[in-house]
């Protein structure tokens, strides 16, 4: 896959949403082209968004936007305020990031230093310019309560496009949050039995999909176990 291939599968998603008269549309690609030349290609994709639920026209997720999503320094009146769950999604990203360019040896990464990590912004969000970070479900949810039903509304009826959409990432390792996400995935792909269970792995062709648990409760002992368990399974290629 390519850049030019996934800019085709984005269009075709967003475009098929919004002549249905979808809301809400948020259009989610990597931050910058540097992806695209990444070993491997990480995508950190969270359930749902919201904010944005009022809004015509899809909106893009830029690399600026992106830090208003998780630094309360930042001016709070703009659409998308302070989202903790982001702010601990990025955390987990830089653990995963530093894990892996030192290949996955634990004991290179000081674990007492983690939760300081957290109020590092500047590091946290430099370290996902070469990323993609995304939702499972493309348009916005009208509160923070997960809406599973719709969610499951959206992914049913636009299964085929998300497909594509996410297949054009070329993603190496594909972290994916939350328990009903994980079936939301095995619809997707229609994944035989089931293939992908929560706080496991499964594989489709070179990506690697790792289930994680929801990063809005905050626990630096898993995402550090975690994120070494990814990064061995990185190195090794291997995936029971």
């Amino acid at each position: 896959m390519s850049k030019e291939e996934f800019e085709q599968a984005s269009l075709n998603l967003y475009k098929k949403m919004h002549e249905d008269g979808i809301k809400g549309i948020i259009q989610y690609r990597p931050f910058s082209d540097e992806y695209w030349e990444q070993n491997p290609k990480i995508v950190i994709c969270n359930y749902e968004n919201y904010g944005y639920q009022e809004h015509e026209k899809p909106s893009i997720l830029t690399y600026e936007d992106f830090k208003w999503w998780f630094d309360e320094r930042l001016n709070k009146t703009r659409i998308k305020g302070k989202s903790k769950t982001v702010h601990y999604t990025v955390v987990f990203a830089n653990i995963l990031k530093e894990t892996i360019q030192k290949n996955g040896n634990d004991n290179l990464i000081d674990y007492t230093e983690l939760r300081r990590l957290y109020w590092k912004y500047d590091e946290l969000y430099k370290s996902m310019k070469n990323m993609m970070y995304m939702n499972i479900r493309p348009s916005s949810a009208k509160g923070k309560k997960q809406e599973i039903e719709e969610t499951h509304g959206i992914i049913r009826t636009y299964k085929a496009e998300l497909k594509a959409y996410l297949q054009s990432l070329d993603a190496d390792i594909f972290v994916l949050s939350t328990k009903d996400a994980v079936i939301l995935l095995n619809s997707i792909f229609e994944l035989s039995n089931n293939s992908l269970f929560f706080n496991k792995a499964t594989q489709i062709g070179k990506m690697k999909i790792f289930s994680v648990r929801h990063f809005g409760r905050p626990n630096y002992k898993y995402w550090y176990k975690r994120a070494i368990e990814i990064a061995n399974i990185w190195f090794n290629k291997d995936i029971e």
